[in-house]
């Protein structure tokens, strides 16, 4: 039986598939499945470190170490990261080189402790660009990552905003980067090569509702919540297609079927881990454009009893000064922050090996 994957593909090439994970078994599967692109995340980067393929980069930390000595754990996670970055990217150059900008990109993160410091931010995300030919830099939708998303375009880098829960943040990352590329058009500069995007959180988006709903005993219907994330989602495509912005919509975090199947048939990407890339392809779903149906009124009507949804989904609920401060920008770099501190705890270990072992 055909991959429903690879059907997708085959019907919606405007429907891109790329594949959200740091692993080259995971890599390696999604371009069976044909794949165009790679995300990666701090959560990935602990995972590396601590789980799957410690060992593999005890080498590389320690030849760090012997060039970096001065570095702490965090600047040498970084710096890790980069090394990674500039060798695993490579698995798409062969795609890059055909000459599409919009394919073949390999995404990291800048630091996530970062996130209020738009200089730091523009900075790392020109040492993540140096990595590669194909590098996208993804960047968080604060109040100081639309800033950086300005300038870090304006420099030639291909952006892609994430921690991104509202339609509000995702209008600010398309303007700034619609800043930076007039920036470069005014001085003469191309924008040809450049690959704007912006990736909304939906499983983050509705693990937050699920909390907030229970933490004030608010009762909406549970088949609800699994719409939460593409409702947004599709307001902020809607958005994005009427304004005729140069960035697209990229869809992350898969908790189930709809996160995958209500955006097929669209102009967009959809980031997916190898592990719900297996079981889409395998799958018993009709692959036609649901992309073009709206959400059912009812699932909205149950949806908008919950605030922080009706501020996600309206344009003109937030400004850029609530970015911070809203509830699942808060909630996400918080997770991100504590899942990245394990690989700083390993890497500790492995610099600093306890002598009395």
């Amino acid at each position: 039986m055909k991959s429903k994957l690879i059907e997708m593909r085959e019907k919606y090439p405007q429907t891109e598939l790329w594949t959200d994970s740091f692993h080259t078994a995971d890599h390696a599967y999604g371009l069976t499945q044909g794949i165009t692109g790679i995300t990666t995340s701090p959560t990935w980067v602990s995972r590396m470190l601590c789980n799957e393929e410690g060992s593999e980069h005890e080498k590389i930390l320690c030849e760090l170490q012997g060039k970096h000595p001065e570095y702490n754990e965090q600047e040498m996670i970084w710096a890790w990261t980069l090394e990674m970055g500039k060798r695993r990217s490579r698995v798409l150059l062969p795609l890059w080189e055909q000459g599409n900008p919009k394919q073949g990109r390999f995404s990291i993160q800048t630091s996530i402790y970062d996130y209020s410091n738009t200089e730091k931010m523009v900075r790392m995300a020109e040492e993540v660009n140096s990595c590669g030919p194909n590098m996208q830099v993804k960047i968080p939708s604060t109040k100081e990552g639309i800033k950086a998303m300005e300038e870090a375009t304006f420099k030639g880098i291909s952006v892609m905003a994430t921690v991104c829960f509202s339609v509000d943040q995702a209008v600010a990352a398309a303007e700034a980067i619609e800043r930076g590329m007039k920036r470069r058009t005014a001085q003469g500069l191309s924008n040809a090569d450049l690959n704007p995007v912006c990736a909304v959180l939906l499983g983050m988006q509705e693990d937050w509702l699920k909390s907030y709903a229970e933490s004030r005993d608010i009762v909406i219907h549970p088949d609800a919540f699994a719409w939460c994330g593409v409702a947004i989602c599709k307001e902020v495509y809607r958005i994005f297609q009427e304004r005729g912005y140069k960035t697209r919509v990229l869809t992350a975090y898969y908790r189930h079927q709809l996160h995958w199947s209500e955006f097929i048939g669209g102009d967009i990407i959809m980031t997916i881990p190898a592990k719900w890339q297996k079981r889409f392809a395998n799958c018993d779903v009709e692959i036609r454009d649901y992309m073009s149906e709206a959400v059912a009124a009812d699932k909205l009507k149950h949806l908008n009893k919950l605030t922080p949804f009706v501020q996600a989904y309206t344009q003109g609920s937030l400004t850029e000064d609530d970015f911070n401060s809203f509830g699942p920008v808060i909630l996400t770099i918080r997770y991100f922050t504590e899942e990245y501190e394990k690989a700083v705890h390993k890497v500790r270990d492995i610099l600093l090996p306890n002598p009395i072992r």
